[in-house]
């Protein structure tokens, strides 16, 4: 009997210990938590053509948060976007203030060591605008009042590559490229994807690129918390949307050049 008694107390441990695995796997699931909470939380910047308001609408479109409602869609969540502080993207990630970065980020080494990237999906480069009519050269970037987003690859590339000596960091590249038409700034380094969806139109209308001002090849990624679940479901998904065509009409809506070769 008291073999018996021991064997079904052993039992009954194995199985406590069972759920309580199974608990703490569910709790460690990056996936689940979204799930559970029923949104996916996405923090970005106002950065056209990624992610980016129509004036007189309080909806996020662009490239990005198109990818991002269809991302959210497919989990059977919903999508919340954050506008975040640049500066400060990690570690509004680590705290799960956010659920990802989806917001043109460029995929650096220096980022792979805090975070997590899916898939690379799009490409981009850094570019200098200028005033029409400025005397920027290329050799002049340097020692102009350059205005960067904060914690952006157009900082790095200010500080880094240019090595200029007046740095102005504002909160987004949208501000970046309103220094330079407010007179306050000489050039604004930023992503080429912005400027060519913005430079000549509407309040950028008297800006242009500084022609031969390219500053080295990028890769866009989404950024997700180390070690996250989610990154599985993303690429797989990320890459479906390539190869059923909705991210080529989405290139043809807002312009922006695919990474075809790691979509594949």
């Amino acid at each position: 009997m008291k073999k018996i008694m021991s064997i079904m107390l052993v039992a009954v441990m194995l199985v406590t210990s069972l759920f309580a695995l199974a608990s703490c796997n569910n709790s460690d699931s990056d996936l689940q938590y979204v799930k559970d909470k029923g949104e996916l939380v996405v923090g970005i910047t106002d950065y056209a053509p990624m992610d980016y308001k129509e004036e007189g609408s309080d909806e996020w479109i662009g490239f990005d948060a198109d990818l991002a409602n269809e991302f959210a869609k497919s989990l059977g969540v919903k999508c919340k976007f954050i506008v975040i502080d640049w500066d400060y993207k990690v570690s509004e990630l680590d705290t799960k203030e956010i659920d990802l970065i989806w917001n043109g980020m460029t995929a650096t080494d220096e980022l792979d060591e805090k975070i997590d990237f899916s898939v690379s999906y799009a490409k981009n480069a850094q570019v200098a605008v200028v005033k029409n009519g400025s005397a920027v050269t290329l050799d002049t970037v340097k020692t102009s009042t350059i205005a960067v987003e904060g914690g952006s690859a157009g900082a790095t590339v200010a500080e880094e590559t240019v090595k200029g000596t007046k740095i102005n960091k504002v909160d987004d590249q949208a501000k970046a490229l309103a220094e330079v038409v407010a007179g306050t700034s000489d050039v604004a380094i930023v992503d080429i994807t912005m400027a060519q969806s913005l430079v000549g139109k509407g309040i950028y209308s008297d800006l242009k690129i500084l022609e031969g001002a390219s500053y080295g090849d990028e890769i866009f990624a989404v950024g997700l918390r180390t070690g996250s679940d989610i990154k599985a479901e993303l690429d797989a998904f990320l890459k479906a949307q390539y190869a059923n065509g909705k991210m080529t009409a989405l290139v043809t809506k807002y312009e922006v050049g695919l990474n075809t070769e790691a979509l594949k």
